[in-house]
């Protein structure tokens, strides 16, 4: 069995938590950003339009930044397991 690297096991409950209380987060602000009165029946959402164009420019922030440094890792971590294994063909040569 293989025994368990602590900085993996941290950044794994970090990823875990990270996302978590993103979701609380955007709720929370759904929640705090529909205006109720309290004594009325709440009959749907009311559509606010710079706050709908600042959440999705938000949005496509943030998925710009995760694709770019996403991509970057998956390439160090292609480039480290062919530097670890060996190109295909050089031994060839």
């Amino acid at each position: 069995m293989k025994k368990r690297n602590w900085k993996e096991v941290f950044m794994t409950a970090f990823d875990v938590l990270f996302v978590l209380i993103l979701c609380f987060v955007i709720l929370l602000t759904t929640m705090l950003v529909t205006k109720g009165d309290g004594g009325e029946a709440f009959t749907g959402y009311s559509l606010n339009l710079p706050l709908l164009c600042a959440v999705v420019l938000a949005l496509a922030v943030y998925l710009g930044f995760m694709l770019k440094v996403s991509i970057g890792m998956l390439r160090k971590l292609i480039r480290h397991y062919f530097a670890e294994k060996g190109e295909p063909g050089k031994e060839a040569e």
